[in-house]
């Protein structure tokens, strides 16, 4: 990753937007430093993509918004916004050609004609499209398209990018290596970003720091590494996919936590089927990414997510409603306040 200066790129100061008379999202402070890519992390509905429109001012929003130290003021939108690029979801490409889709943003952000159609190839070049430049954007396919989409993005020089799960929509192979792309692009040019995911793993690849998200609030913001292995609450544990066992599934495991604490977040791969381990009841089999997870209920009636091969959860033995034996490696054990 690119070394983070401490001028902030963004940063937001008590952000709220209210729908139907409640608020959707309420952000009360999340800054991105200069070459510093933040994910925000959360479930369908978290307000992952509220929250980068109104960070992009693409959105009406209240609080303070400052980009690259100037807060934003009525009037002031437009010239900070020629500082950034927006990746969505939808290519959204215009029914002109590939080239002319990227010389349009350039001209809208002020690059001079006589630059644009060298600018929009070299970028073309760079995300490996540069062979369609004469097609027309809505004849591309989708994975072409967000190639299409960055080219445009970066081609800009945007001082910082926001992109709102601009992957969700292609397969994974091709979601695989455009993460791999944006990851080197971003620490080639140096350019802060703010990306929402819902991806685990995509966060933990692309970002400096992760912002857990849930029902427009932060549940917890910190070293992507850190937060993804150490939630620090029971919603936080559930949405990354950790088991959250109450004193009964703690006792049957032998797990005993420190200062009292009697509540456990349990990662799917520190649990484990062990002939000599604590019985429970094969409840479902789930996949996904190519993992797999076993879900194990305890006596307590807490159930326990084990980490194993998807060709493994075929066996007869571990069939719904089959008596399996678990056990969790103690160390590797997240203990919830209380």
């Amino acid at each position: 990753m690119t070394s983070i200066t401490a001028t902030p790129a963004l940063e937001l100061r008590g952000v709220r937007v209210r729908r139907g008379g409640r608020d959707v999202l309420d952000v009360p402070h999340l800054s991105v430093a200069s070459g510093e890519t933040v994910a925000i992390l959360g479930p369908n509905g978290a307000g992952k993509s509220t929250l980068m429109l109104a960070a992009a001012l693409l959105l009406p929003a209240d609080g303070a918004i400052t980009i690259l130290g100037e807060t934003a003021r009525r009037g002031a939108h437009v010239r900070l916004r020629r500082q950034t690029a927006t990746v969505f979801q939808d290519a959204a490409l215009l029914d002109m050609t590939v080239r002319r889709n990227i010389e349009v943003a350039l001209a809208m952000h002020g690059v001079p004609r006589a630059t644009r159609r060298a600018r929009a190839g070299e970028w073309l070049g760079r995300l490996g499209v540069a062979h369609l430049a004469e097609q027309r954007g809505h004849a591309v396919s989708g994975g072409e398209a967000q190639r299409v989409s960055l080219a445009r993005a970066f081609a800009v020089r945007p001082r910082l990018l926001f992109l709102d799960e601009p992957f969700s929509g292609v397969d994974h192979a091709t979601r695989a290596a455009l993460t791999g792309d944006l990851r080197a692009l971003l620490a080639a040019e140096g350019t802060a970003a703010l990306i929402a995911t819902h991806d685990h793993s995509e966060a933990l690849l692309l970002a400096d720091r992760v912002v857990l998200l849930d029902a427009g609030r932060p549940l917890q913001i910190g070293p992507a590494a850190e937060v993804l292995a150490r939630p620090e609450s029971e919603a936080a544990a559930r949405f990354l996919g950790f088991s959250v066992l109450g004193p009964g599934g703690c006792a049957l495991l032998g797990l005993q936590g420190a200062d009292g604490a009697t509540r456990a977040a349990v990662a799917p791969d520190a649990a484990r089927l062990d002939v000599a381990g604590t019985p429970g009841v094969v409840r479902r089999a789930e996949a996904g990414g190519g993992a797999g997870r076993l879900i194990v209920e305890l006596a307590s009636g807490d159930t326990l997510a084990v980490a194993l091969a998807v060709e493994a959860l075929r066996a007869p033995s571990l069939a719904v409603g089959q008596e399996t034996r678990v056990a969790v490696d103690a160390r590797r054990v997240v203990w919830l306040a209380r």
